[in-house]
């Protein structure tokens, strides 16, 4: 029997020794024939280059063992090991059919040899040639039946060849020697799925959930797959089972509530939410997760942001050190509305991570709505340091300024930051126009006028800009015309705002027209039904100028309950007279 590679090795590295001490046996020429005498030098000749090829593969010089490998197998072509090795050096070269010819040769002087037969095997699916590889490892199964690579490299081997009935027939035969497992029943569904056997694939998944009735993540599979197949009710009746055999399991709820969200049932889902929320064995990114997932595929509703609130607040429980986990909290609840139990959420996060921008954006936006003007003065401060070349934490530093009128620090705020924006338009504008307001404040009117101007610029239809600039210069009563383009222009842009139809009537009120003057404030007086002292300042004025004194003294009057007027305010109401 031929020697196999190792044991060749070992006396080869012994052989060449002796033959170069010796030719021949001492008296070998009385002894061997000369034919003999030729063979064996022959022999001396090709171990003596099997071991300069060795040596030189070993000492990392592949021509030179290349070479001596190929001389070799010339001088001896029934060396099966050279040839082994020469096809491994062929196969690092790139030349796929002279490494398949080499190793063909070794595995035909040696075909029990298992390097030689997963080496050609190898080499014929690295070159297609499946059918032959197919050949090698139907060969070794059969002589070594208990190898399970074997099986397995076979079972792949005929589905690559369009068989996968072929492979059903290999995995069966394992399933009897090694009792249904996971692995093999995944292979069977995945071949019954792919060749349209539906019926088939799931009953590979019933008979290994059947035998796994105790873990829940097979059985969550069999679920699933039913539910693929429209069969609900044994998709519910198997996810009830994988509640009595696993109560704890961090998933089970999750599932049941994508159940009932796919059945459209969202109040079942969501309660179900709540109570996977609640388990402290589901990680923290898995809830978000799901969370966000479930609300982009469900319709609003009515309680849609209740709902959000009290799972982020079973999360927020659960999780109470997660930055993520209180940051959407805050987001939720500002969604909601509930700005004052936002805003210690925020204020934890942005504390624990001050790093994050986003999370200090939202802080000052929840201080902004709450008009908590001094934490939102210092918050700002904080998030300009944090982050100096962010705009928005110097508009929010420039309004609670404004509102704290501390107007020239507003100023300086806004103007730094306005430099920062980037090509946003609208951005720029609403910089503009606060500086335009605080610059008016602080009685700098030619400096307010032109930050409008530039406001203007940047977004020509910016309301707001239009309705203050307008309203500023009847103040002035200044460039009255341009005042009524605007007032009107920024009505047309935001329709029954009161403010602005307060604006309007005034504007005409300047340039002399007391009738529109009064179609328009009585207008602003329905719009805004608990109406402020100036519009009913001005709408006292506009009656006075129409000759209605008694109508004007009652109206002075009411704006005087709201609170301040002009200052000419109390002297109208005690001389019945109207003052500019």
């Amino acid at each position: 029997m031929p020697l196999n590679k190792i044991q060749f090795l070992i006396i080869s590295l012994f052989l060449p020794l002796f033959m170069v001490a010796q030719d021949n046996p001492v008296g070998g020429e009385e002894i061997l024939s000369s034919e003999q005498v030729r063979k064996l030098r022959e022999k001396q000749i090709s171990t003596a280059l099997f071991f300069e090829a060795n040596k030189a593969k070993l000492t990392d010089n592949p021509e030179k063992a290349f070479n001596l490998f190929r001389e070799c197998v010339s001088n001896d072509p029934g060396n099966d090991a050279a040839w082994y090795e020469l096809s491994q050096l062929y196969y690092s070269k790139g030349d796929i059919p002279e490494a398949i010819n080499a190793v063909s040769k070794a595995y035909a002087l040696y075909p029990g040899n298992t390097w030689y037969s997963l080496s050609l095997a190898a080499l014929y699916q690295n070159n297609n040639q499946n059918e032959e590889a197919r050949k090698i490892y139907e060969s070794l199964y059969k002589s070594d039946p208990e190898n399970i690579e074997y099986a397995f490299d076979l079972a792949n081997l005929w589905i690559k060849l369009n068989k996968p009935q072929e492979a059903i027939k290999i995995y069966d035969d394992l399933e009897k020697k090694l009792g249904i497992n996971e692995d093999l029943s995944l292979r069977k569904h995945r071949i019954y799925l792919a060749t349209g056997k539906s019926k088939k694939a799931l009953e590979e998944l019933e008979k290994l959930a059947l035998a796994n009735s105790w873990d829940s993540r097979i059985l969550s599979m069999l679920a699933e797959y039913y539910i693929l197949e429209g069969k609900t009710e044994d998709a519910l009746k198997t996810y009830k089972q994988i509640q009595q055999v696993d109560p704890e399991n961090p998933y089970i709820n999750i599932s049941l509530a994508d159940f009932y969200r796919q059945q459209g049932k969202v109040e079942e889902a969501t309660e179900l939410l709540k109570k996977g929320f609640a388990n402290p064995y589901l990680d923290a990114d898995t809830k978000i997760q799901v969370m966000m997932s479930y609300y982009t595929q469900v319709k609003e509703y009515d309680g849609i942001e209740d709902d959000m609130a009290e799972l982020t607040g079973i999360l927020a429980e659960a999780h109470p050190n997660e930055p993520r986990v209180m940051m959407l909290r805050g987001e939720v609840l500002m969604m909601a509305e509930q700005y004052k139990e936002a805003k210690p959420v925020l204020r934890m996060v942005v504390e624990a991570d001050p790093g994050k921008y986003q999370s200090w954006e939202n802080l000052l936006r929840c201080n902004a709505i709450l008009e908590e003007y001094q934490d939102l003065a210092s918050y700002s401060q904080q998030a300009i340091e944090l982050f100096p070349i962010q705009p928005i934490p110097y508009y929010f530093g420039g309004v609670a300024n404004y509102m704290l009128k501390d107007y020239n620090n507003a100023i300086n705020i806004l103007s730094a930051g306005v430099k920062l924006i980037a090509g946003d338009k609208r951005l720029a504008s609403d910089f503009f126009s606060l500086i335009g307001d605080a610059q008016h404040s602080a009685g700098n009117n030619p400096e307010s006028f032109e930050a409008y101007e530039a406001a203007l610029k940047s977004n020509p239809d910016n309301a707001l800009v239009l309705n203050n600039y307008a309203y500023h210069l009847s103040l002035l009563s200044d460039k009255l015309d341009k005042a009524a383009v605007m007032a009107e222009k920024a009505l047309v842009l935001a329709p029954g705002n009161p403010y602005y139809l307060d604006t309007y009537a005034w504007v005409l009120y300047k340039k002399g027209d007391f009738l529109n003057a009064l179609v328009y404030i009585e207008q602003a007086l329905q719009a805004g039904q608990d109406s402020s002292a100036t519009v009913l300042e001005h709408y006292g004025d506009i009656l006075f100028k129409l000759n209605r004194p008694a109508e004007a003294l009652n109206a002075w009057k009411r704006a005087s309950e709201k609170g301040e007027g002009s200052e000419f305010l109390k002297a109208k109401i005690r001389d019945g007279k109207l003052y500019e």
